[in-house]
């Protein structure tokens, strides 16, 4: 199965994306480009496709810890919140740039359809498995920084597959509303009203 993430950001400025695939390894900052890809890939089967932003936010009953960092966000050698600095920034800028991508898509593969089950196998022209893309190693770079941090998260999400049963997301939020999920439905590309409370998986790379 081919996998892509796209690194959100302004198209044309500091947008990126990756896709790796058996037939397949490429990547540009060309919003337009990649969707073209991506569409191609869907018509002749399954893809993975991530992105790079926060994707679901916490659902919390103590006002005090609202915006604090979702578990497993956070680590000694990272800190970057959903709610702060970058990850805001990310997350307001993916609330119009993924549903462009996912409505180009939709209209380009009438029957795209979206789940967050990694676990399940999918082997249909246009099932899709989406994931959140958490880049941070921020070592040496073989592409321009947004093309390089999405071929960092393709390769993620490709060794964790390896072993899907042992495969388990950076994030533990499970009591959260999923901004992708609401993007998902507004785009038809699910008609399914739990992904608004389901996380989906996140793969740090």
């Amino acid at each position: 199965m081919d996998v892509a993430v796209v690194d959100i950001g302004r198209p044309g400025k500091n947008l990126g994306w990756w896709i790796a695939g058996p037939n397949r390894c490429e990547g540009n900052d060309d919003i337009d480009c990649c969707i073209e890809v991506l569409a191609s890939v869907l018509r002749e089967g399954p893809l993975a496709l991530g992105f790079e932003a926060p994707l679901f936010v916490p659902k919390r009953d103590d006002p005090s810890k609202l915006l604090k960092a979702r578990e497993g966000e956070c680590t000694d050698r990272v800190n970057r919140p959903f709610s702060a600095g970058a990850g805001a920034v990310v997350l307001v800028a993916a609330l119009v740039v993924v549903p462009y991508i996912l409505s180009k898509l939709k209209t380009a593969v009438f029957n795209v359809k979206g789940t967050f089950d990694w676990y399940s196998k999918l082997s249909a022209p246009g099932e899709t498995q989406f994931f959140e893309a958490f880049v941070t190693n921020q070592g040496s770079r073989s592409e321009p920084r947004h093309v390089d941090d999405a071929r960092l998260a393709v390769a993620a999400f490709q060794r964790g597959m390896c072993r899907p049963e042992e495969f388990n997301s950076s994030i533990d939020e499970p009591i959260c509303f999923n901004l992708l999920g609401a993007m998902l439905l507004r785009t038809g590309v699910t008609d399914d009203l739990g992904v608004l409370s389901r996380p989906c998986l996140v793969v740090k790379g």
